[in-house]
């Protein structure tokens, strides 16, 4: 059996990317059950995706998620500790004891990484058949580099000190080749005990994301939320410059939301107003749909530790990138032979790139940079990724004898 786990979000949060996932690992085991904890309302969001409410090996399981710090995947909580161990102790319970069982947790704080491990090694005492633990590690993976309590008990048990000392019957999965070169550079050990499998793109979304005709204005669109890690400042200095030059003929869009607090006059130069709430996944998909570019001004350092969602919704919606060259972008690009959009050294770079497509607007190169992400698309379905999960999952828990 697979018991998955998101503790973390709730409602349309990382719904998407979570039912892609699921999709993959059930696809993988089909002889599988494999029981989903998550949120009441994430697990509605789940169902809505038909290619996930076909899943005929998967079920559901309603939980009430931990409540502190929500988002806040870095601060330990002895409260949210407790919870998580009650959530994961109560699965296992319910799992018999002669069959195997894999825990895997979508996403996690580093205190629910302890909860699994400590919760297994209760287990293991009334069970007559092997398990073990897969963590999942997204953006939070950039909290072992970052601020840590000065309270020694908190440091135990923060994200450092898991990744420094994993516990026994435990491996890590990242979503990028990238990643995983990255954390050998501090976290060897961890690394040593660290799969990848591929960020997978959405099918549910595919019939939707037919390309937008290449025609004026050139819409070019920031993906997700407005932070420095993300570049929106150089996005803002972009479409300030290149709305002056072009006029009507370009129009830059935020697909996602502003920063709490942010001065509205800051993104005085984009074509709609922005707010500061998460978008409907639908009012955010019809926003998307409309773009020609996906521009993606990422900063080196955060994606040196983190897949990023704006890239593969590009690929899922065939909309061209302009990029800078950081690590995992470079690496998309050279996957396609370059042929994706436009990858650039720096901001002068990014300016160049955009002014070009819009004073040229090559029907011809847009249709093959179009073609070029449908491949990149189809590498990464849940049915063609289902047998790399399969294999990685047999070699780091060759125990399981998973099927």
């Amino acid at each position: 059996m697979i018991l998955v786990f998101e503790t973390n979000w709730t409602g349309t949060i990382h719904a998407p990317g979570n039912s892609a996932t699921l999709q993959v690992i059930a696809r993988a085991f089909p002889g599988q059950a494999v029981r989903v904890h998550a949120a009441a309302d994430h697990l509605a969001e789940l169902h809505r995706d038909p290619a996930f409410a076909a899943l005929a090996n998967v079920a559901t399981v309603a939980v009430a998620v931990p409540t502190q710090y929500p988002g806040r995947l870095h601060l330990v909580s002895a409260r949210r500790f407790r919870r998580e161990f009650a959530i994961l102790r109560a699965a296992l319970r319910a799992v018999p004891a002669d069959e195997p069982v894999l825990v895997m947790l979508l996403s996690a704080t580093s205190t629910a990484i302890f909860a699994a491990a400590w919760a297994l090694r209760l287990a293991r005492r009334g069970r007559r058949a092997p398990a073990a633990v897969q963590v999942g590690l997204h953006g939070n993976l950039n909290d072992a580099l970052g601020w840590r309590s000065r309270n020694p008990l908190r440091r135990r048990f923060d994200l450092a000190a898991a990744l420094a000392s994993p516990p026994s019957g435990l491996r890590y999965l990242v979503l990028e080749e990238g990643i995983r070169d990255a954390m050998h550079r501090f976290a060897p050990l961890a690394a040593s005990r660290t799969d990848v499998l591929p960020l997978p793109a959405n099918p549910g979304e595919d019939a939707a994301s037919l390309p937008a005709p290449l025609a004026a204005p050139l819409r070019i669109g920031f993906v997700g939320t407005a932070t420095a890690a993300k570049g929106i400042d150089l996005f803002l200095d972009l479409a300030r410059r290149l709305g002056t030059r072009f006029g009507g003929r370009i129009a830059f869009h935020l697909v996602g939301r502003a920063l709490p607090g942010s001065d509205p006059a800051r993104f005085a130069a984009l074509a709609e107003p922005v707010g500061t709430a998460h978008l409907p996944r639908a009012e955010f998909l019809r926003r998307l749909a409309r773009l020609h570019y996906v521009l993606l001004p990422y900063q080196p350092g955060y994606y040196d530790l983190s897949a990023s969602g704006a890239l593969l919704d590009a690929i899922t919606w065939r909309k061209p990138v302009i990029a800078l060259r950081v690590p995992i972008v470079a690496a998309m690009f050279a996957a396609a032979d370059g042929g994706i959009g436009v990858l650039c050294d720096d901001a002068a770079g990014l300016e160049e790139a955009v002014a070009e497509i819009a004073t040229q607007m090559d029907a011809g190169r847009y249709a093959r940079e179009v073609v070029a992400l449908e491949r990149l698309r189809a590498a990464r379905q849940p049915a063609a990724l289902a047998a790399r999960y399969a294999a990685l999952a047999r070699a780091g828990f060759p125990e399981l004898a998973l099927s």
